[in-house]
């Protein structure tokens, strides 16, 4: 658990600044790295997809790589989980 309490504190950690510092900061254009709000924007196709809620067991430790890899990645849990459910069927069905 103390990865996933580093995780956070660096997060915290990170420079914080005030919306008059953002519109004053001059922005240099870096195509390659996503923003935040691209990496949770919903993909085109969900946003007309219903959800259903699901309860279900897990591991705990891949409960604890996931949330892990959902901190890194900046993505909701249930995003990383739809993602590996559409690769997993995907596959199955070749």
């Amino acid at each position: 658990m103390s990865k996933v309490n580093d995780i956070k504190n660096r997060k915290r950690l990170q420079k914080t600044i005030t919306p008059t510092q953002a519109l004053a900061e001059t922005i240099e254009e870096d195509n390659n790295i996503p923003l935040k709000e691209e990496i949770n924007q919903p993909r085109k196709e969900e946003k007309k997809v219903e959800r259903k809620r699901v309860s279900f067991d897990l591991r705990t430790d891949l409960h604890k790589e996931l949330k892990m890899q959902s901190l890194i990645q900046e993505k909701n849990i249930y995003i990383l989980i739809e993602e590996a459910l559409e690769k997993y069927l995907k596959e199955a069905k070749n």
